[in-house]
């Protein structure tokens, strides 16, 4: 079971977002994606799906809060209806490492 968001995925505090709420979600977002993959790593998946899929759960839930997603190259994603993603969280988890 993942102890927490592997360094891919890497989020920071949205717009109009102050640090204690930014905290809040993390942890609250740490919970729903551990609860989210427990199942997972019941059926002996690899450590490293079970790890990425963490991940997207944490990401997705930290996106839905309208805080940063910063990926491994740095550049920042933002939840805004006029991204040129489609769906950057899943772009960012699929992509291969560099």
């Amino acid at each position: 079971m993942p102890a927490g968001p592997s360094m891919m995925a890497s989020a920071s505090p949205g717009s109009g977002k102050n640090f204690d709420q930014f905290r809040n979600d993390d942890y609250n977002c740490r919970q729903f994606a551990h609860e989210q993959v427990s199942g997972i790593s019941a059926k002996k998946t690899s450590a490293w799906i079970v790890q990425q899929q963490y991940d997207f759960r944490y990401l997705q839930c930290m996106y839905a809060h309208h805080h940063l997603i910063v990926p491994e190259d740095g550049q920042v994603i933002e939840n805004s209806t006029k991204s040129e993603y489609s769906n950057p969280i899943k772009s960012i988890l699929t992509s291969p490492p560099k």
